[in-house]
């Protein structure tokens, strides 16, 4: 092999050596680009489920709040109608006294 042979070997090799550097470079930034969209699509399927278990952890609280407020109007007006009850039962008693002491006296 003479000397002009192995020169133009050696710019061979370094031509697909070149080649071989810039297209791993390539395919490293594809890579690269791709593992970023698919780290996006996670983080926002991530957001999205967090969004949703949110909604459905207010919409569960918001029921049993609203639950237990009905539970509570219904105990209070139990509680009221008790009271009503037994002061119209000490009236009529009052009115009664009131009457067998007028007609006594």
């Amino acid at each position: 092999m003479s000397g002009i042979d192995a020169v133009k070997k050696i710019v061979e090799t370094e031509a697909q050596a070149r080649r071989i550097v810039d297209e791993a470079s390539a395919k490293a930034q594809q890579i690269i680009s791709q593992t970023r969209e698919q780290a996006e699509l996670i983080r926002q399927e991530a957001i999205a489920r967090a969004q949703q278990r949110r909604e459905e952890i207010l919409s569960e609280a918001k029921n049993k709040a609203e639950a237990e407020a009905l539970r509570s109007d219904q105990e209070t007006e139990q509680i009221l109608n008790s009271y009503r009850k037994l002061s119209e039962e000490r009236k009529a008693a009052a009115v009664s006294k009131a009457v067998e002491l007028i007609l006594n006296a």
